[in-house]
């Protein structure tokens, strides 16, 4: 594997950029056929494209700057170098559910219809981003003898689980689940936020696998934001859903 697509000169292509342009991509074309299902024009996905993903990508480094302060405390510019990688999926949720609170002031919708639009890209985006991982020889988890072990040049040590392809898998499955999903909504948010608690759900078994990177207890840092997104999934979906509705 080599994180480096294709190098013409001192340019280089990365997969992994390659893989968040196109998430990207797909998220706006998803979005766009999504967007009649939860009662939203098929305009705005075109219309709010360009602000959405930034505030993403600058969500998504913020977040991950503050959850690995150390290389910024002396070289604070180094936080501008998004070239370099260091995108927190939990850092890019936060700044999408701002901004979908902003929209939906502005144009006069339901920022949760908004968000449970979004959902129909969100497992696929986490598959490509994760495919850049498994590129970049990052995020595998424990030594391991399963036949299907890889050795990464950046852990030659030993054939390790490939967490990478484990979560590209769950979240390709994921993604034939959120049509029906989608057509069955049975109130503003739920798509989204069952989304995201499968996906949480899935980061906090796997993440049991990556032993070297605790740091609370027998929980490794992605683990405790998936329980964060847990904890605000149960509690949405619970109060939200037609039970509480009926009472």
């Amino acid at each position: 594997m080599d994180p480096v697509l294709v190098q013409v000169g001192p340019f280089a292509l990365r997969w992994y950029g390659m893989m968040v342009a196109a998430s990207v991509l797909a998220g706006i074309w998803l979005t766009r056929r999504t967007a009649p299902l939860v009662a939203l024009p098929q305009d705005l996905p075109d219309r709010v494209a360009f602000p959405f993903v930034l505030a993403l990508l600058a969500g998504a480094r913020l977040g991950y700057v503050v959850s690995h302060p150390a290389p910024y405390l002396a070289e604070p510019w180094e936080i501008l170098r998004v070239d370099r990688g260091g995108l927190s999926s939990h850092g890019a949720i936060a700044a999408g559910l701002l901004y979908a609170t902003w929209l939906g002031r502005r144009e006069g919708i339901s920022p949760w219809s908004f968000t449970d639009a979004c959902a129909s890209w969100i497992p696929l985006a986490n598959a490509l981003v994760r495919f850049g991982n498994f590129m970049n020889g990052e995020l595998y988890g424990d030594p391991t003898t399963l036949p299907w072990g890889v050795v990464f040049p950046t852990a030659p040590d030993a054939p390790r689980h490939p967490l990478q392809l484990y979560e590209i898998a769950t979240s390709l499955l994921l993604l034939t689940a959120v049509p029906g999903w989608l057509r069955s909504r049975r109130f503003p948010g739920e798509v989204f936020w069952k989304t995201l608690a499968v996906m949480s759900a899935v980061r906090l078994l796997l993440d049991f696998l990556r032993s070297e990177h605790r740091v609370l207890g027998p929980l490794a840092l992605g683990q405790v934001a998936a329980l964060v997104v847990l904890g605000a999934a149960a509690w949405f979906l619970v109060r939200h859903g037609p039970r509480a509705a009926r009472g």
